[in-house]
């Protein structure tokens, strides 16, 4: 039997690091402590609902034309999936984008290409294919570096 590999791993290290926030969450008696002094600081563009809640899964996806799965619905944050011609997208909402931040430095040492924005992170197949969502939600795309590698940052125009 083959060992998944590729976006198949990918997502499923993302649904383990959303799961896993949510715990250490849960099990101090309350949210998770925000990341402090983090080597990577969040570098996004505004986008909608900066200043209240974060853009929802639903709206995430209707910008990428699918409906969102919700895999995970917690306090600390939201998590959906969705596929499409493009390929498969996982969704996530947090509670702040010390959580966000926190997220993303751990699932970027297993690679990946993500768009970033406030309070919320799309992971996709490719740069190309979160393109028309970062014309619409604005955000930047992050590479991760996988295994030791450094990640890039592109902000938005």
């Amino acid at each position: 039997m083959r060992s998944p590999s590729g976006p198949v791993l990918l997502l499923g290290a993302a649904g383990v690091l959303s799961c896993a926030i949510v715990v250490t969450g849960y099990a101090n008696g309350g949210p998770a402590p925000a990341a402090q002094g983090s080597p990577h600081p969040a570098h996004t563009a505004p986008s909608p609902g900066a200043s209240g809640p974060p853009v929802s899964l639903a709206r995430i996806a209707a910008a990428l034309g699918c409906r969102a799965e919700v895999i995970v619905d917690a306090q600390e944050l939201r998590e959906g999936g969705c596929t499409t011609g493009a390929g498969t997208f996982r969704m996530l909402t947090f509670s702040s984008d010390a959580k966000k931040r926190a997220w993303l430095t751990e699932a970027q040492a297993y690679g990946g290409t993500y768009l970033v924005g406030t309070r919320w992170s799309v992971t996709g197949p490719s740069r190309s294919a979160l393109a028309p969502l970062r014309a619409e939600l604005g955000g930047a795309v992050e590479t991760g570096g996988g295994h030791g590698r450094s990640s890039r940052h592109d902000h938005a125009p």
